[in-house]
């Protein structure tokens, strides 16, 4: 009886770790579906009949705005497992579309480089996510940020370096995204440094795990969450790299009916909208990387390993306890 019971807490305690390992996968499963932009949807009145008529009229006659995204430019910009847009930049698309009545229509391309020709080649109305510079002002006209990111400097864990600045970079490697807001950053204000142009964040730091770069620069949530989720735990961040620019809604030169309608909805956003849109997203509890997940599996193998050689072990114990009764039993009765 004893080993039963022993059985029956070793079963509750897999089916505990069950539990948090799932906590662990998937944090998303156990936090309440708030949605602070369903709440905004359903409290702001539209501005439909605010908008000049002039502005409405070409509003109407295009049916569709296309949207240009960074396809995994988290938390601002991603796309969920069901293939839908999502993100900070996905909660303010939500809310324009019901302040404007406008139809958006999501574009998402391979890589960032590959958005932005689209909006040169104008096949692409405007962004959601888009930092303001100098040669981007060249085709594109900006709404004032609605948010403002830290940038970080990655670099391979074991370098023995801390509190590193942009500086401290010269004549090293950098690596950044192709046309990121920091590509541009770093070519205006550090020309010394050898830059080297990655398709995306995560192949960026794959570089500086591989050695081909020695650093790379980019926006810290976007890093740590690639470094997490790609098990990366050979990188470390080194240094922050501040900005006073800040993501911004980015609409065609070209378009300046589009451009007064998108700053005419923004202006109903109050600066409180504003942080708990933000907050929704920044305070996030994200699923374990590969590494940590590979440690959630191991005890569950190893633990349910153990639990059936424990039954195996029961069944035996409880078998041969019945061949011994039995046995008793008829030499009792041959005596």
């Amino acid at each position: 009886m004893r080993l039963l019971y022993t059985l029956v807490l070793g079963l509750a305690l897999i089916c505990g770790e069950v539990y948090l390992g799932m906590k662990t996968f998937y944090p998303q499963l156990h936090t309440a579906q708030f949605d602070i932009v369903d709440d905004l949807i359903e409290e702001k009145k539209t501005i439909i009949d605010q908008i000049a008529q002039a502005d409405l009229a070409w509003i109407v006659a295009t049916p569709v705005i296309l949207v240009g995204t960074d396809p995994n430019f988290y938390p601002l910009e991603t796309f969920n497992e069901r293939g839908q847009y999502t993100g900070i930049g996905g909660d303010y698309l939500r809310l324009l579309s019901h302040l404007t009545g406008i139809n958006f229509q999501v574009m998402r391309q391979d890589d960032w480089a590959a958005v932005e020709e689209l909006a040169q080649q104008k096949q692409v109305h405007m962004f959601m996510a888009m930092v303001e510079t100098d040669r981007r002002n060249q085709f594109m006209q900006f709404t004032d940020p609605y948010i403002n990111l830290p940038g970080m400097i990655v670099v391979k864990r074991g370098d023995d370096k801390s509190n590193l600045t942009v500086a401290d970079l010269e004549g090293k490697k950098v690596a950044v995204v192709q046309n990121y807001f920091w590509h541009d950053y770093l070519l205006d204000n550090y020309p010394s440094l050898e830059l080297v142009e990655a398709k995306n964040t995560s192949m960026g730091l794959q570089m500086v795990a591989e050695g081909t770069a020695d650093a790379i620069v980019d926006y810290e949530f976007n890093l740590l969450e690639k470094m997490q989720l790609g098990g990366l735990y050979q990188l470390e961040s080194v240094g922050e790299v501040k900005s006073d620019k800040g993501h911004a809604i980015a609409i065609r030169k070209d378009l300046p009916e589009l451009s007064n309608a998108i700053k005419l909805a923004l202006a109903s956003i109050t600066d409180a909208d504003r942080r708990s849109l933000a907050d929704k997203w920044l305070n996030r509890a994200k699923p374990a990387g590969i590494e940590r997940r590979l440690q959630w599996y191991f005890f569950f193998f190893t633990q349910a390993i153990l639990l059936c050689l424990g039954i195996v072990i029961w069944a035996k114990s409880s078998a041969d306890d019945a061949v011994r009764a039995k046995v008793k039993t008829l030499k009792k009765s041959c005596a």
